[in-house]
């Protein structure tokens, strides 16, 4: 394994620093910087969201993908 692919959590590369960038930016720009707004639309605690955004866990593929859906629908570019 190549030196940093320890940290990839889906099958586009992407690692928890990036797939916390993209919850954040949906969070920002699609539910008016609201995790509580975001936790409802995830289907996930917002606690959870809250150690998302703050590093304090791990993001997991199942999430980035359905972020990633939702703003695709929204028309929110979070790449």
């Amino acid at each position: 394994m190549a030196e940093g692919n320890e940290n990839i959590i889906d099958d586009r590369g992407t690692n928890n620093e990036a797939g916390r960038a993209i919850i954040q930016r949906l969070r920002d720009e699609g539910f008016d910087k609201s995790n509580e707004k975001l936790a409802v639309a995830l289907g996930r605690p917002v606690e959870e969201i809250q150690s998302w955004i703050n590093g304090a866990e791990s993001v997991d593929d199942d999430v980035v993908m359905k972020a990633r859906g939702i703003a695709t629908q929204r028309n929110i570019n979070v790449e």
